[in-house]
């Protein structure tokens, strides 16, 4: 079983939505649930260019046998006095959890932004997602603070760790 990375295409979009539509509903740690993404296929071709237009934004998704398994987002800020900062996330299937994905898309991702202007990525973490905090800690992210109750999930309060990663 071999990934393929490659950055999103405009013909991509409705597949994106599906892939988000389903991975909304396989756990509680995103900030989104099954079928939670409202965005029709014109306006998913939208956020894709934007992507591509965006020097210090990137969109990477990734294929085992031409199926969506994973999808990486860094969007910068278009602002000139914070376009060194890129909001990071990342899914993947769970189907495909514990298989390394993850990590490859983040090594893809990070090799990728090292022409750009991008100094920080930062990012918000379910404070029960263990996975995924070791992970980011894993490419040296560090934790620099909470955002007490953020998530609401099956009527309960989820604080989020906030991480950065300081890119030399």
């Amino acid at each position: 079983m071999e990934l393929f990375i490659s950055e999103a295409e405009i013909e991509d979009a409705s597949m994106i939505i599906d892939y988000l539509n389903q991975v909304g509903g396989e756990s509680n740690n995103l900030t989104y649930g099954l079928n939670e993404c409202y965005l029709n296929e014109f306006e998913e071709m939208e956020v894709i260019q934007d992507f591509i237009d965006q020097e210090n934004s990137l969109l990477l998704c990734g294929f085992i046998d031409d199926e969506l398994v994973s999808l990486l987002s860094i969007q910068g800020e278009q602002k000139e006095r914070l376009k060194h900062i890129g909001h990071f996330a990342i899914t993947v299937k769970k189907e495909y959890w514990n298989m390394g994905i993850a990590s490859m898309m983040m090594e893809e991702a990070l090799e990728m932004i090292k022409e750009t202007s991008l100094k920080i990525l930062d990012l918000e973490v379910k404070e029960d997602n263990l996975s995924a905090i070791n992970l980011y800690k894993k490419f040296n992210f560090k934790e620099i603070g909470r955002y007490p109750q953020m998530f609401y999930v099956n009527q309960k309060y989820y604080d989020a760790l906030l991480m950065n990663l300081y890119i030399d």
